[in-house]
């Protein structure tokens, strides 16, 4: 069966190993220029023999296909063999042996070079696939990582050095996506708190309103009383004491009457209005008192007209609260008042939108305290109210803008008003 599968093969002989008899057997071995039929072993060479069996009977016992490749004075011999089986178990196995002869010494010291370079090249190969695996599982246990400390904050940045371009771009990715998350978790945050803010002044506004409707009856009736009273009396002494009380009323009075704006619905009669001109309108208003308090007003107002839709008597009530609140802040010491007007363009790089900032030098404030500015009947003064910014705010947000407030006890406070729908 060997020499009739193999006898048109120049150079090549193969045949059999019995595994029960550790010897091979039906061999067809290419010796000289054709190749023989022998049931002996013979036939090859010891040398060769030694290697074809050695071989056949690795194939044999490892169950798994061996090779080698020997040489000679007369070239190479390249041998291989593969187990045969019958059943489940293993009998010998088939071996086949290709003959590389007249190979001129320096060709066959090429061929040796060549072998040992692709002998080289694949254990560099494997060298590198092992390297290129080792980074990747370090890039994965990376990522794994990063990810666990992402699911406790957002905030936290994957560093990517020393990482192959393919875990880097991966890492990228999700550094993005926690960036993303973060911000989106912020913004609902927000949301849900100036939810809150605006159901608690709901339920505070119709409460006030209960209230001072209740409070400002009678105390129309006291005022008349004292008027009369003052009126009539004779004694000097009752006639000043009246006037005490009817200045006393008088201030009640205004309470009330903030009380009541504050429950009211913001209801805006919106119009096209300068801002420069209003902000100078404002600033110029408290010249006499920001002189009495040792204040210096400073403007920064840019030589063209801001225009913006807004109900400038609202936005003048905004300004006021701003600046009286400022000059009491510096009643002690006097300092310094600077008002700046810009325009920007706003995230969405679609509407543009005009920002009011003040900046005081007064005693400022801490932080506890900034968490609660616009917080009904939150107040640092002795005789303020707490209605004043939360006013404000709210007239603030009404007309779709923002107010922010930025202090530090003993170095002043920052207030910025960014109105939008600008019509720049």
């Amino acid at each position: 069966m060997s020499r009739l599968v193999l006898q048109n093969l120049e150079g090549v002989g193969g045949g059999f190993y019995s595994l029960a008899a550790d010897t091979l057997v039906g061999n067809f071995y290419p010796n000289g220029q054709i190749s023989q039929v022998s049931a002996e072993n013979t036939e090859i060479p010891n040398a060769e023999h030694q290697a074809v069996l050695e071989i056949a009977r690795n194939a044999a016992t490892t169950l798994k296909g061996s090779e080698t490749v020997i040489s000679n004075p007369s070239g190479l011999f390249l041998i291989s063999a593969m187990p045969i089986h019958q059943g489940d178990s293993v009998v010998g196995s088939a071996w086949a042996v290709k003959r590389i002869a007249d190979l001129p010494g320096g060709n066959r010291f090429h061929a040796y070079l060549i072998t040992a370079g692709l002998a080289a090249a694949a254990l560099a190969s494997v060298l590198l696939t092992l390297l290129v695996i080792r980074n990747l599982q370090g890039g994965v246990r990376k990522v794994e990582s990063g990810l666990q400390t992402l699911e406790n904050n957002l905030s936290t940045w994957i560093d990517t050095t020393d990482q192959p371009a393919e875990i880097q771009r991966i890492i990228q990715a999700i550094n993005r996506l926690g960036t993303t998350l973060k911000q989106k978790m912020d913004y609902e945050k927000e949301i849900e708190s100036q939810l809150r803010h605006a159901e608690r002044l709901a339920s505070l506004g119709r409460l006030v309103a209960g209230v001072a409707h209740e409070v400002r009856n009678p105390l129309a009736t006291i005022r008349l009383r004292v008027q009369m009273c003052r009126r009539d009396a004779a004694d000097v002494k009752v006639k000043e004491s009246c006037h005490i009380a009817l200045e006393e009323i008088e201030r009640l009075n205004g309470i009330v009457n903030r009380l009541l704006s504050f429950a009211r619905p913001i209801q805006l009669q919106l119009e096209p209005v300068d801002l420069k001109g209003l902000v100078k309108e404002r600033v110029q208003s408290f010249e006499e008192l920001a002189l009495q308090r040792q204040v210096q007003l400073m403007t920064n107002l840019p030589n063209r007209n801001f225009l913006a839709l807004v109900d400038k008597d609202r936005m003048s009530q905004v300004f006021d609260n701003v600046i009286q609140n400022a000059l009491e802040a510096m009643a002690e010491k006097g300092g310094t008042l600077s008002v700046t007007l810009a325009s920007h363009r706003k995230k969405d790089e679609k509407t543009t939108a005009v920002s009011v900032e003040f900046q005081d030098t007064g005693k400022g404030m801490d932080s506890s305290a900034i968490g609660h500015v616009f917080d009904p009947f939150f107040t640092t003064k002795p005789s303020g109210t707490g209605l004043g910014l939360s006013i404000s705010h709210e007239l603030v947000r009404a007309h779709g803008g923002d107010i922010s407030i930025d202090s530090e006890q003993g170095r002043g406070t920052h207030v910025r008003i960014t109105i939008p729908n600008s019509l720049l």
